[in-house]
């Protein structure tokens, strides 16, 4: 979700990185947001997906059929 922000910036800053937006295709805005996001580092979620985090830590119930039959092949489980 996006969120508005007011900065204050130089007028000449403000004029090059438009200028510079402009040059990579971009808005002034996402520029900002590129840059932003390259300095704060990488999110805390990076690294490990959702299947990786959670593999292993659930057990299935003891389910008989042949629904379970069929997950238990197709997750290894």
């Amino acid at each position: 979700m996006k969120e508005r922000v007011t900065l204050t910036l130089d007028r000449a800053v403000t004029h090059r990185g438009k200028s510079v937006a402009r040059a990579r295709g971009t808005s002034f805005s996402g520029l900002v947001e590129t840059l932003l996001a390259e300095a704060t580092g990488p999110r805390k979620t990076a690294g490990k997906d959702f299947v990786t985090k959670w593999a292993g830590k659930f057990e299935l119930a003891d389910l008989k059929g042949p629904r379970a039959d069929y997950l238990r092949r197709k997750y290894g489980l």
